[in-house]
C-alpha cells in the first residue's frame, strides 16, 4: 500500500527511517564502490541513487528527455528546493555549482562533494573565476555543468532575474546552454508549496513538511538548447525567457528580463 494513505505522523515516521537507510546506502556507495568504478559507472549509480530517493519521499517524477547534444552544456534552471538537485540528478548527469554552505551540511556536504559538485563562496569575486576554470575544464571533457542563476530559491510560483556571470565558460568554449524549468504538484495537480525551501526554513523543517504530503508530482522540463552567441548578459535574458516559458509565466515586452518575480498564466496543457 502506498504511504499517501498512511496518516501523516505515520508517514513522516517511515520516511524519515527509510531516508535514514538510503543516505546509509548512499555514504557507502560514495566512500567504498566509487573508487571502484569508471565514470560512466558511477554517473549511472548516481542517477540511481537520487531516483530511489525521490521515491523514498514519496516523489514522482514526470521529466522530458533532456536535448541529445555531443559535447559538454550548461544547463540552467530555476530554483525552489534543496530537492531540485536529485530531480535533476534523476534525469541527467550533471556537476552542481553550489555554494559553499553546502559542503558543511551534514552527510548531505559530504555526498555532493563525492557527486563533484563544484563550491563557490558567493561573496568572493576572485572564487567566480576559480569556479569558472573549474566549469570549463568540466564541460571541454563533455561534462554538463547545471547552475541556478537566480542565486536564491523561490516559492515556486516566480521567477527571478538570471545572473549572468556563470554563463561566461559556456560563451568561451562556445557550449550550448540547456534552460530548464520545474515545479512541483500535489498528487491532485494543485500548485504545492511544500517543497519550498525559503525564508529562514531550516533543512530539518523543509525535509518534515515534504515526507508529510501524501506525495508530490515534480515536474522537469527542457528548452531548446541556446547557441551561446552574444554576451553573456543576452544569453541569460534568452534563457531566463526560455524557463518562464516552459513555466507558463508572461512577460510583457516592455519588462526588461527578469526584473521582478513574475505572475504565473495559466499551465501549459
Amino acid at each position: 500500500m502506498s504511504l499517501a494513505y498512511f496518516p501523516a505522523p505515520l508517514r513522516r515516521v517511515l520516511r524519515i527511517g527509510l531516508l535514514a537507510l538510503h543516505l546509509a546506502w548512499g555514504v557507502a556507495l560514495a566512500g567504498l564502490i566509487f573508487p571502484l568504478l569508471s565514470p560512466a559507472q558511477r554517473d549511472r549509480r548516481i542517477m540511481a541513487w537520487a531516483r530511489r530517493l525521490l521515491r523514498v519521499l514519496g516523489v514522482r517524477l514526470k521529466a522530458d528527455v533532456a536535448p541529445c547534444l555531443p559535447g559538454g552544456a550548461l544547463l540552467v534552471c530555476n530554483h525552489v528546493s534543496w530537492l531540485d538537485i536529485y530531480l535533476i540528478y534523476a534525469a541527467q548527469r550533471v556537476h552542481f555549482v553550489s555554494k559553499a554552505e553546502v559542503r558543511n551540511w551534514p552527510v548531505a556536504g559530504w555526498l555532493a562533494h563525492k557527486t563533484g559538485t563544484l563550491f563557490i563562496e558567493r561573496g568572493r569575486r576572485a572564487d567566480t573565476a576559480r569556479i569558472n576554470t573549474e566549469m570549463r575544464a568540466l564541460m571541454q571533457s563533455g561534462a554538463w555543468v547545471a547552475v541556478f542563476p537566480e542565486g536564491t530559491t523561490g516559492d515556486g510560483k516566480g521567477l527571478r532575474r538570471f545572473m549572468p556571470s556563470l554563463l561566461q565558460p559556456a560563451v568561451e568554449l562556445n557550449c550550448p546552454i540547456v534552460p530548464a524549468a520545474l515545479r512541483y504538484r500535489t498528487l491532485d495537480g494543485e500548485y504545492s508549496a511544500a517543497p519550498a525551501y525559503i525564508d529562514d526554513l531550516s533543512m530539518w523543517q523543509s525535509l518534515k513538511q515534504i515526507v508529510s504530503e501524501p506525495g508530490l508530482i515534480a515536474e522537469l522540463h527542457f528548452a531548446e538548447p541556446i547557441l551561446p552567441n552574444g554576451h553573456r548578459r543576452e544569453l541569460a535574458a534568452q534563457a531566463e525567457a526560455a524557463t518562464a516559458g516552459l513555466l507558463g509565466l508572461r512577460i510583457s515586452e516592455a519588462e526588461p528580463a527578469g526584473t521582478a518575480p513574475r505572475t504565473p498564466a495559466d499551465p501549459p496543457a
